[in-house]
């Protein structure tokens, strides 16, 4: 079992909890296009890039190991992030909203 975290604004926190997460894409500073959702080890805010004042906890049914090739390993960082299919999270991962802030830190 392995705990993520994922930050999003409250309006879209509360539609992943009713129909499960959806892949977004994007360059991510590469030259491919890459699709997945981020996640982390540990609760992340604006200071890391996270926006938004929803923060929804997942509670994966894998190990580590299993995630190994979605890791986006950037030295320096103290914490480690994901770019992890929404069908693995959605299937895998028993998901809820941890924390909803009162001010958005978009």
């Amino acid at each position: 079992m392995v705990t993520l975290y994922h930050r999003t604004a409250e309006v879209i926190a509360r539609q992943i909890i009713a129909t499960g997460f959806r892949d977004g894409e994007g360059y991510y500073m590469t030259t491919r296009l890459h699709s997945g959702v981020w996640v982390s080890d540990q609760p992340l805010d604006v200071n890391e890039g996270a926006c938004g004042n929803a923060l929804i906890r997942i509670e994966l049914a894998k190990d580590e190991s299993e995630i190994g090739s979605f890791e986006w390993i950037e030295d320096g960082k103290p914490y480690r992030e994901w770019l992890i299919p929404a069908a693995l999270l959605n299937e895998f991962g028993k998901i809820e909203i941890q924390e909803i802030d009162e001010e958005p830190n978009f």
